[in-house]
Order: C-alpha cells, then structure tokens, then sequence
C-alpha cells in the first residue's frame, strides 16, 4: 500500500448486493439454494494511488452522511479516527496500485471462485 495522507484521500459511499439469509422455500432454477440477497453498504476511502479502505454503515443514508463528513475532516488535514482499523480494499481498476498489486489480487480471486 501507498499510505494515505489526509489531503490525498477521497470518501465515497458504496453498496454492493450480498446474501443475507438462505430459505429454500426461494429456491428455483435460477437460486438453487434459495438464498435471500440485501445489500451491504459501506464507505470507501481511496488514495491517488488507487488504495482503498473500507468501512460498514448502517444504511444508504448512513454511508453517504458518513463518507461526507470524512471528506470534510479530510479536507482540514485530518485522517478519521481509527482509520489504521478500516480494512483494505481492492485496489481501484486501471490506478497505479492495480498495476502494481491489483491485478494479481483479481486473478488469484477469479483462481478460488473458478
């Protein structure tokens, strides 16, 4: 990882589907094992260099309330608090650190789900 530094981070709000629950009453030809899907959101913090941290939020409205006002503290010079225990992220496609890490991150994943 390039580090960050508070006047090179940005903070976006985010959401991805996952599965929350499984019941086989939802269980199709398309859903074999009937699982339930919602979704998870989250901020992510990402560098110029292409670095990214994550964090959970309650909601959507939570995400982006929290990814505002991290850009805001960011903008005065300083880091969130606990920003060391954000987890890494996936470095972002196409930036500096996808050329020097992601891409190996992405096909050791496409390895364990083929």
């Amino acid at each position: 990882m390039n580090g960050f530094k508070a006047n090179d981070v940005m903070f976006a709000a985010a959401s991805d589907v996952v599965v929350v629950g499984q019941d086989g009453e939802f269980a199709d030809y398309d859903n074999p094992q009937g699982y339930i899907y919602g979704l998870a959101h989250y901020v992510v913090a990402s560098n110029t260099f292409g670095d990214t941290k994550v964090t959970g939020a309650k909601d959507e409205d939570a995400a982006v309330r929290l990814a505002a006002a991290l850009t805001a503290r960011a903008a005065s010079g300083r880091l969130p608090v606990g920003f060391d225990s954000w987890r890494s992220g996936r470095a972002v496609y196409g930036s500096d650190a996808y050329v020097a890490y992601g891409q190996d991150d992405d096909l050791a994943c496409e390895r364990n789900e083929g």
